[in-house]
């Protein structure tokens, strides 16, 4: 199987931080989630908006990672796309969720799939936290402004329904400060 190397001339200084394994939005859903923060930017004042240029749902997060579990990463990053074949998942409605009673993530909401489940089931990490698969949006940056527009946020968020193409994997990391840095794709079998 041919796998896509997408960073050549980096070098990579592990550890490296924030990696994930995620499914990407591409064509018309990526540019459906552009369009929704567009629609989002007279309240930016309170939301810190996810990069548009990487819309995903997130299978998999590593706070730390060293060369030798990367490479395991990858192993089974590629095991995991092999095995799998394209499927679409749907996304119903916007959320949030947060702590201590303040909001601190703007998310799309997925619906069950038995294909997603299945996925993320193949993939041999643990995790503390139960999978609860969403699209995020925006992180809330200040929880008190936000809570002063979240009903007109709600709003215009309101009814946002999107079906979603999936065929493949993208590892991420931050790179020399760059957050969401592509490293490696892995399209499915």
């Amino acid at each position: 199987m041919e796998v896509n190397v997408i960073i050549r001339y980096v070098e990579l200084i592990f550890p490296l931080h924030s990696v994930f394994l995620a499914l990407p939005l591409e064509g018309p859903a990526k540019w459906h989630f552009q369009s929704l923060q567009e629609e989002l930017k007279p309240y930016g004042e309170s939301l810190s908006f996810q990069n548009p240029q990487s819309p995903h749902l997130t299978l998999f997060f590593w706070p730390s990672v060293l060369e030798l579990e990367m490479q395991g990463i990858v192993a089974q990053a590629e095991k995991i796309a092999a095995a799998a074949a394209p499927f679409v998942f749907n996304v119903t409605e916007a959320g949030t969720f947060g702590s201590r009673g303040e909001d601190r993530v703007l998310f799309l909401q997925v619906a069950f799939s038995d294909e997603l489940a299945r996925l993320k089931k193949s993939c041999p990490w643990s995790s503390r936290e139960p999978f609860a698969p969403h699209i995020t949006l925006a992180r809330v940056r200040h929880p008190q402004r936000f809570n002063v527009v979240k009903k007109k946020v709600m709003k215009t968020l309101g009814g946002v329904t999107l079906v979603i193409p999936i065929d493949r994997l993208r590892l991420y990391a931050e790179v020399n400060g760059v957050k969401q840095t592509l490293l490696q794709e892995f399209p499915f079998g």
